[in-house]
């Protein structure tokens, strides 16, 4: 037997001596001193060695733990240690190990399959080791960056939905931060102040989004503002608030402003959402006007009329003026529009609106009752100037009606009544008038040679009219 031979520092056993040491006892000692838990499996996946590193690590002893499943050994966090036995690692994984005394141990471990020179496979084995606390902290700090990459990741996708979704609706949002100055526009805001979120950026949000009463024409309070001052919701008057445009267009507007709260409750900013009413508000004046106004010749109506006249007595009786009431009825109208159809009565009706407002005054009133029957309402006007504004009328509504291919011709009867003179109120006035209005009609039909038109005066008229004052 030879000895030992050193050899450039390398200790080496001839194989005399090499065969005198039992290999398995060797590889045993081996085994045994290294600092790695060993654990070896066969074929089924049942323990047929473990080191003393395996023994500490896993709390089982080597006589309690051969022959059982490595499912019974040892157990970690995660992918359950049956399943990577069908698909060995190749680079060690990290994991918690819960042992057989109640412990959990971090550990990095890693299963590689034993096969013999033929490639038939022998079992598996199982290299395991702790995880020193400076590697664990080297190893949260990878699995923290992890997280906030994670994280941030989440927030950006959170950021494009909450953007595609703002500039997808049709109203126009724009937010603010604490001091109330604009933070964020989306595209509809964009479209509806004319501003751009570069240029808009950092500015008063009662600059961006400007507002006024079109009533006053006076600036109305941005509502961003007021809710982050009031720490509630605001919003101004939605019939008469409009936006200035960048461009100095002025825009119907509703608009409606919310505080935005951190997560203690704080005021941080706020959230305003507008959007475009100027097709709402032209059908709410439409509508507002036809409950007014007569459908046919867009004259005021009844409604209409009688409150301008309670407004304009009330003015007379405080200021000692004189207000006259003319009731004007179109003759021969029936005759016309029995005989040529209403389409053609319609077109003389609205003709001859048009041809009584432009024999009064714009501060005057002329209203249709109904069917052929109109009245207007002088302001300030004596007896005098209401029988000069009567002839007028007559004058202009006897000119010729051209209308397709008719031309027609007609005349009026017109009563007036004063006030205070005749009634001191709505009601007894337009039926003063009327009653005038109809002596007149009457005594025309009892004459064979009428003059065109009559009006009844305080006196007798110049053109045959009674001496009757209604």
């Amino acid at each position: 037997m030879t000895c030992p031979v050193k050899s450039e520092g390398i200790a080496t056993l001839h194989p005399l001596d090499v065969d005198t040491v039992p290999r398995l006892e060797l590889m045993d000692a081996c085994l045994q001193a290294a600092s790695d838990a060993v654990l070896v499996l066969d074929e089924n996946a049942r323990a047929v060695y473990l080191n003393h590193a395996a023994e500490d690590l896993s709390g089982w002893t080597s006589s309690h733990a051969i022959g059982k499943a490595i499912t019974e050994i040892w157990h970690t966090d995660g992918e359950a240690t049956a399943s990577t036995l069908k698909s060995p690692a190749v680079s060690f994984k990290h994991a918690v190990l819960s042992n057989r005394l109640g412990q959990r141990v971090e550990i990095e471990h890693q299963i590689t399959s034993l096969n013999d020179q033929n490639g038939r496979s022998l079992g598996f084995m199982l290299v395991a080791r702790k995880i020193p606390v400076r590697q664990k902290g080297h190893l949260s700090l990878l699995m923290s960056a992890e997280a906030l990459d994670e994280h941030a990741e989440a927030l950006f996708a959170e950021r494009e939905r909450a953007q595609v979704t703002l500039d997808s609706i049709g109203d126009a949002v724009v937010s603010t931060d604490f001091r109330g100055h604009v933070a964020y526009l989306n595209k509809a805001a964009e479209r509806l102040t004319g501003w751009i979120q570069a240029d808009a950026q950092g500015l008063p949000a009662a600059s961006v989004f400007q507002l006024v009463d079109v009533n006053t024409g006076e600036s109305t309070p941005c509502p961003a503002t007021e809710a982050i001052i009031e720490n509630q919701r605001r919003a101004p008057a939605a019939a008469s608030c409009v936006l200035i445009r960048r461009d100095g267009e002025a825009v119907p507007v509703e608009v409606a402003a919310t505080p935005i709260h951190d997560r203690v409750g704080g005021v941080v900013g706020a959230v305003m959402v507008g959007h475009d009413v100027t097709a709402a508000r032209k059908l709410s004046d439409k509508l507002a006007h036809l409950a007014l106004h007569d459908h046919l010749t867009d004259l005021p109506n009844r409604t209409l009329f009688n409150d301008r006249m309670e407004q304009a007595i009330t003015l007379a009786r405080r200021s000692g003026s004189h207000l006259s009431l003319m009731y004007i009825d179109l003759d021969r109208f029936k005759e016309i529009n029995d005989t040529l159809g209403h389409l053609v009565g319609d077109e003389v009706l609205r003709m001859a609106a048009q041809r009584l407002l432009g024999c009064v005054r714009a501060s005057d009133t002329v209203s249709r009752q109904g069917g052929d029957e109109f009245i207007a309402l002088l302001i300030d006007c004596d007896f005098d100037e209401a029988k000069s504004c009567a002839q007028k009328i007559v004058d202009s509504l006897s000119a010729p009606y051209d209308i397709g291919n008719h031309r027609l011709t007609l005349s009026a009867s017109i009563g007036i009544a004063q006030y205070p003179q005749d009634a001191t109120d709505t009601a007894a006035l337009i039926k003063a008038a009327d009653t005038a209005m109809y002596v007149v009609k009457c005594a025309r039909r009892e004459r064979a040679r009428t003059p065109q038109s009559l009006v009844v005066t305080g006196e007798q008229n110049t053109e045959g009219g009674t001496d009757l004052r209604h």
